[in-house]
């Protein structure tokens, strides 16, 4: 470490903390800075070094009690070596070794240059630079090492984790550089370079002591350096720290993305030295391992936000449900998802066709390919064709590029089409004819498409009566429904209405941050009785909004947005109790409680309304 803070008094007396020219240092107490410091004479964030213009600064955060510089209570100053640096009552000494730096880079025996010279070439330079170590591979005849590389290029393809790639890389490094010593250093969230993977491993008797100093050099300057330590030059004990007294040679290589370092890879041998083929080789190797490491830690970014979306939308892989019904539905899902044709998916809106859609993809044989989804209803009619079928620059105006239609993007998988009975007449025959098999043309395209997509559709409309008035050609019907599903409503699935409550109380719960809050009997009894018009998803918009909104550690009946209506869609029972029953409840829940109040709304004497709310239990509580 060229530059670093050493304590001189406090706690980790001795201690060296390294200071990177990359990242402003922050220390304080807090558990953002880089150097923590457990002392309570130390504010949060206490003070700041950066490295800019050449030069050490010390800033002042605005702490409470000051930092002191050389005993002089200072807001900025300019750090040299061998300051003394108080904060609280931690001490520290400023070493800066810069100067030893630049006598090292002049010993260098050899280096290769891994930033491009292009500044605009980003990422390439380091394949560009493992591309010129692989054509002098080639040109020495060693196909052993080039058909491992190509086996590590390979390979990398699967590896899933930073630390897949570090076990890799010290496996083929150590194999064919014959290093006595490998190590693989990762970039962390601060920019510092931290030790993967090393070998041999770390014990209390053999701990590997690697060069900060070459670290911190090949990452600086972008050079993939080999120290060759038989030269005489390079014998001058006054330049050799950490692994450099106790190695012979030293190959350093930094991993680089965009003229960034992500990292870097050590190798030593204790006896001999390197021959350049294991230089070549190594430069090679970092070159696909750099680009191995970008690639996996995308991944793992993309596979955090999208569970992170999983969790705030509540979605969930199974169909949940063991009422007779569901278990039939899945029943069904399981055999024609082994089928190709077209499948059909009726029920009411909210109730889960594309949950439903989901499943049978994911049971079918296109499983390896993402189902796409397109709602029609939110499509307009005259972008309906070009959306599902593409079309071509200049087919209509503001058509300024060809547009790849979703029909095309679904090859070899399957497409949703949600709310199909909005689909306009031209778009019906083009659909048709794509399920017959035939090719089909973007709109103003001259050359036809054939894609091989299985279409499941859906709808919460009766399609036989758009059928009759003639808005849904009747041929399509037929070839859309030759497997044709239909979803239960909740109010059909009693069963699986706490086995639903409990999966989104649970959920939700958690995710607003209030895991003590609790469900009353009251409100689980309400939910157990409502009709659920909108289906799963008003249940579930209905738990998140009653966990965001309950005052207390319970939900009561009072915070479910629960709305009664009597259109004769919802005329589910023509039961004359029941309908009172429920006229009661929604007197009970317009005059929040008031038995006066609702008996007058209701037109019945106040004597009658305490014999039906004590007939039909009741209680008043649920609606204040």
């Amino acid at each position: 470490m060229s530059s670093y803070l050493k304590v001189t008094r406090g706690v980790d007396l001795n201690a060296k903390l390294p200071l990177n020219r990359h990242v402003e240092t922050l220390i304080g107490r807090g558990a953002e800075c880089q150097v923590q410091l457990n002392d309570p004479r130390c504010s949060r964030v206490h003070a700041r070094i950066v490295y800019k213009n050449g030069r050490w600064t010390l800033l002042d955060a605005g702490s409470t009690n000051g930092t002191m510089v050389n005993r002089s209570k200072t807001d900025e100053a300019i750090l040299n070596d061998g300051d003394t640096i108080r904060m609280g009552g931690t001490e520290f000494s400023f070493v800066d070794e810069s100067s030893v730096e630049e006598q090292t880079v002049e010993i260098l025996n050899h280096s290769k240059d891994l930033f491009p010279d292009d500044q605009n070439a980003g990422s390439s330079g380091s394949i560009n630079s493992g591309m010129i170590s692989f054509r002098a591979l080639k040109e020495a005849g060693r196909h052993d090492e080039i058909a491992d590389l190509h086996q590590l290029s390979i390979h990398c393809n699967s590896l899933t984790s930073p630390d897949e790639v570090a076990t890799i890389a010290i496996e083929l490094l150590r194999a064919h550089t014959h290093a006595t010593a490998v190590a693989f250093l990762v970039a962390n969230e601060y920019g510092l370079l931290d030790v993967g993977h090393r070998y041999p491993a770390t014990t209390k008797k053999n701990k590997l002591e690697l060069s900060d100093r070459l670290t911190e050099m090949v990452c600086k300057y972008g050079k993939a350096v080999w120290m060759q330590q038989e030269s005489a030059e390079s014998k001058q004990t006054s330049v050799k720290e950490g692994a450099l007294r106790t190695f012979k040679d030293a190959i350093c290589i930094p991993l680089l993305d965009d003229r960034k370092t992500i990292g870097a890879i050590h190798l030593y041998r204790d006896k001999e030295i390197f021959s350049p083929y294991a230089f070549d080789f190594a430069i090679a190797a970092s070159s696909i391992l750099s680009t191995t490491i970008v690639r996996v830690r995308e991944s793992e970014v993309l596979k955090i936000h999208h569970d992170r979306l999983k969790s705030r939308t509540a979605e969930f892989d199974e169909l949940l449900g063991q009422s007779a019904a569901m278990v039939e539905l899945k029943e069904k899902i399981v055999r024609i998802a082994r089928a190709s044709g077209s499948i059909l998916i009726r029920g009411e809106s909210g109730s889960g066709k594309e949950l439903v859609a989901r499943a049978i993809h994911r049971a079918s044989s296109r499983a390896d390919r993402p189902m796409l989804s397109v709602n029609c209803a939110a499509i307009p009619a005259d972008l309906m064709e070009s959306q599902l079928f593409g079309h071509v620059k200049g087919a209509f105006t503001g058509a300024d590029k060809d547009h790849i239609g979703w029909f095309e993007q679904a090859n070899n998988s399957t497409l949703f089409l949600d709310e199909l009975g909005e689909m306009t007449l031209e778009g019906q025959a083009k659909l048709l004819r794509i399920l017959e098999g035939h090719p089909f043309l973007p709109v103003g395209g001259r050359k036809e498409i054939s894609v091989d997509v299985r279409v499941i559709a859906a709808t919460n409309r009766d399609l036989m009566e758009f059928v009759q008035e003639k808005r849904f050609r009747e041929d399509l019907f037929y070839r859309l429904s030759v497997f044709e599903l239909m979803i239960p409503p909740l109010r059909q699935r009693q069963e699986d209405i706490d086995l639903l409550i409990t999966h989104f109380f649970d959920h939700f719960s958690k995710f607003h941050g209030r895991p003590q809050l609790k469900l009353s009997e009251q409100a689980l009894e309400k939910m157990r009785k409502y009709s659920w018009p909108g289906n799963v998803r008003q249940l579930r918009n209905v738990i998140d909004s009653a966990v965001v909104l309950a005052n207390g550690t319970e939900i009561k009946a009072s915070d479910l947005a629960l709305h009664e209506t009597m259109s004769d869609s919802d005329l589910d029972s023509l039961n004359i109790e029941q309908w009172e029953q429920r006229l009661i409840r929604e007197a009970m829940r317009r005059t929040r409680g008031s038995i006066p109040e609702a008996a007058e709304m209701l037109g019945i004497s106040r004597a009658t309304m305490y014999r039906k709310l004590e007939s039909y239990q009741i209680e008043r509580d649920e609606f204040q």
